[in-house]
């Protein structure tokens, strides 16, 4: 049969899909104003007396920047990668001579931020709204921004802390000590000039916008609205140069592809495809009896092996998440700690190549660390996230009420 045009871009009209669009549109501002670069600049000043130090002030640049900047490729492979890359170079640490100096460690662990950062809001990584839109129109549970920061924040903020440090004992740079941290951030300080009236009204701008986002609950405010407000406050004092609005291919490109996706998922829905999967399913699979912790591992540790086949973290979620769905709502799992397990692994998944998202090509790109030990670095801290998740998330999740 032939489905009704309407129908087809039926996924347009989800907000969500708006709501991951201007967020990418959004982050265009902290680069057009300089203001991403300055928080970088202030973290190395504070925190950059030891290489560890450095790069706990790279993750708090990324996490900071994260609630608004939904692509990781813009986030940390175009705003904070770049500015601690120019440190590695000031110290000497060049991919041809000296990348163990510190240039090495700088490149994983940005890797390795990027993708702990996305699994802490909703709204800083895009493939975070397809999952929540799966989860809609599968398990029927609707998840808002402040349900992901709730049901995420405590596991994915662990990882975050605990991620840097790892990497330090696993692949240790030979600077330890960073005497001139504070020339270096004064000296880019310097570059950038003084704190803009742009800068600042960002700053106001993004706070409020994170506050409306965080009280939707209460207030009612619905969470597209308040990104189309920031963005349209962004614009109207021109704290985003337009001619990049429409030349940022990630933003355009993520509205098409969403919206199609979205748009498909819930003709699917509607037609009943998935009750339907899950029947053909279930009469092949027996889950009774079984422990619902098991199939959860199950199926995270199936989410976690299939990612050597995906070069993009969006195809992925897109191609076998509504699989990994199915199978749990016919195991009858608990459907919130599968959503939150399955989200925050489609981020670190990524970890166990050098493509598996977007930003990896970037930072492996520059030659730093060879291909063999970023897979066996990947791997380790694949493995960390697997147990992180699988304990003190579920357990986590088991005192929150959700299972």
């Amino acid at each position: 049969f032939i489905v009704p045009v309407g129908q087809l871009l039926s996924g347009y009209c989800n907000g969500t899909v708006w709501l991951v669009f201007t967020a990418f549109l959004i982050t265009q501002a902290f680069a057009d104003t300089g203001l991403g670069r300055r928080v970088a600049y202030w973290m190395i000043g504070r925190f950059g007396k030891s290489s560890l130090g450095l790069v706990y002030g790279q993750m708090l640049t990324d996490l900071i920047l994260s609630p608004a900047t939904p692509s990781n490729t813009a986030r940390s492979g175009g705003i904070v990668y770049p500015i601690f890359r120019k440190v590695a170079s000031t110290l000497n640490s060049e991919p041809e001579d000296n990348p163990r100096r510190i240039g090495s460690y700088i490149t994983i662990s940005g890797y390795a931020i990027s993708l702990s950062t996305s699994a802490v809001f909703l709204t800083a990584c895009a493939p975070n709204i397809l999952t929540v839109g799966f989860a809609r129109d599968i398990l029927k549970v609707d998840i808002s921004w402040m349900d992901w920061f709730i049901g995420l924040a405590f596991p994915a903020l662990l990882a975050c802390l605990v991620v840097p440090y790892l990497i330090y004992k696993v692949y240790p740079p030979e600077l330890k000590e960073i005497s001139n941290h504070k020339e270096l951030a004064a000296q880019g300080l310097r570059e950038i000039g003084p704190m803009t009236g742009k800068e600042k009204l960002l700053v106001i701008f993004f706070v409020l916008a994170i506050l409306g986002w965080a009280t939707s609950s209460f207030t009612k405010l619905d969470g597209t609205a308040v990104a189309l407000l920031f963005f349209a406050c962004c614009a109207i004092f021109k704290l985003i140069d337009w001619k990049n609005v429409l030349a940022n291919n990630g933003a355009w490109n993520t509205l098409i592809w969403y919206g199609a996706i979205m748009g498909i998922s819930g003709i699917l829905s509607k037609a009943k495809f998935f009750v339907w999967l899950a029947k053909v399913v279930g009469e092949h699979m027996n889950f009774v009896g079984v422990n619902q912790a098991l199939v959860m591992g199950i199926l995270l540790v199936i989410s976690i092996l299939v990612r050597y086949v995906f070069a993009s973290m969006g195809a992925y979620v897109g191609a076998f998440i509504p699989v990994l769905f199915t199978l749990g709502l016919v195991a009858q799992v608990p459907p919130l700690p599968l959503v939150f397990l399955l989200g925050a692994s489609s981020a670190y998944g990524c970890l166990l190549t050098h493509y598996g998202g977007a930003v990896g090509p970037v930072l492996f790109g520059t030659g730093y660390v060879p291909q063999k030990t970023w897979w066996k670095i990947g791997a380790v801290l694949v493995a960390f996230n697997f147990v992180l998740y699988m304990t003190v998330g579920l357990g986590y999740w088991k005192v929150l009420g959700l299972w």
